[in-house]
């Protein structure tokens, strides 16, 4: 779900550094100070292979020591089981090219909470309550904030009292309680584009080796000029809608899946400027008519940014405060 800052950069420019070399100038190879960076390159690159192979041979072990060990013990000890997959480096590339590109159409000064005035009222895109595993409007509580096209995206998943994702062992993906939950859209608008064929990869806590497409399946729905909601990772043949529909906020537009770049059931959301995900600035848009739930407790929000730690929901489903 999310990865290290200094991991995200250093696997891109690696892979960007060795591209460069290998078909745009490779007479600079001759020089013994760049040479050797590319060594480097390459062994970032091999070590990440590494990685994912011993990611993908080792998932029972995770799954094992979830059963074991607090979160946090957990996090620390996959870590490098989950770091990158290969099938993935196409992707890191496009990322950075589009990082660049974004970055340089906002003359790098993109969106900030305190600037951007959003044209449309949005909602949470789901029902009942609902935990923010990763996302919020600063540095701190950022999905990635220093990928701009998913600053302020958000990763939502559904725990139980104890604070776990699933149930049983949660060695199947049903075991998970978000997976096959409803995924609304978060306003009024038309659907652009839409994927429902790809594969939920079925080992929870393992990125997939298979995957071949970041997002999964998803769906991409225009609200207004430069403003579009990306609903992701959803499961497999779950898609209600097609390119030209109009749906309207509440609507079922599919479930929540284990599809394309995801550890573990999950939805993954973000209003965005433009169509296309690589090309794309994610947008700090306040959500409105939600509510914080801690416990039987359940405070009201007109308008504002959920943030990575709490439970959420929309008022129409959350618990009588």
């Amino acid at each position: 779900m999310r990865l290290p800052p200094w991991l995200e950069k250093g696997s891109y420019l690696a892979l960007l550094y060795s591209l460069l070399l290998e078909f745009l100038v490779p007479e600079l190879k001759k020089v013994w100070a760049i040479k050797l960076g590319l060594y480097l390159a390459y062994a970032i690159l091999l070590l990440y292979l590494l990685i994912w192979v011993l990611q993908f041979l080792m998932w029972p072990l995770h799954l094992v020591l979830k059963r074991r060990y607090t979160s946090a013990a957990i996090s620390l000890i996959s870590l490098p089981l989950r770091l990158i997959s290969p099938p993935m480096l196409a992707t890191s590339l496009l990322q950075l090219i589009g990082e660049l590109a974004v970055r340089a159409r906002y003359r790098f000064r993109p969106p900030t909470p305190e600037a951007y005035r959003q044209q449309v009222s949005y909602t949470l895109p789901f029902k009942g309550v609902w935990w923010v595993g990763n996302g919020g409007p600063g540095a701190s509580t950022s999905h990635s904030w220093h990928l701009v096209g998913q600053r302020y995206a958000y990763d939502f998943l559904i725990t139980d009292e104890s604070g776990k994702t699933y149930r049983h062992d949660g060695w199947r993906l049903e075991d998970y309680y978000a997976f096959g939950a409803p995924v609304l859209a978060p306003a009024d608008g038309v659907v652009v584009a839409v994927q429902n064929r790809h594969h939920d990869c079925p080992w929870p806590g393992v990125l997939d080796p298979f995957a071949w497409s970041i997002l999964g399946n998803y769906v991409l729905i225009r609200h207004a000029d430069n403003e579009y909601s990306l609903l992701a990772h959803l499961r497999r043949g779950s898609v209600k809608v097609r390119p030209g529909d109009r749906v309207l906020r509440g609507q079922i537009v599919g479930e929540c899946g284990n599809s394309g770049n995801s550890s573990e059931p999950h939805l993954h959301f973000q209003v965005q400027d433009h169509p296309n995900f690589f090309l794309a600035a994610s947008l700090p848009v306040r959500y409105s008519r939600w509510s914080r739930v801690k416990g039987e407790d359940c405070q009201r929000v007109e308008k504002g940014f959920p943030v990575r730690g709490e439970h959420v929901a929309n008022c129409e489903s959350a618990p009588n405060p």
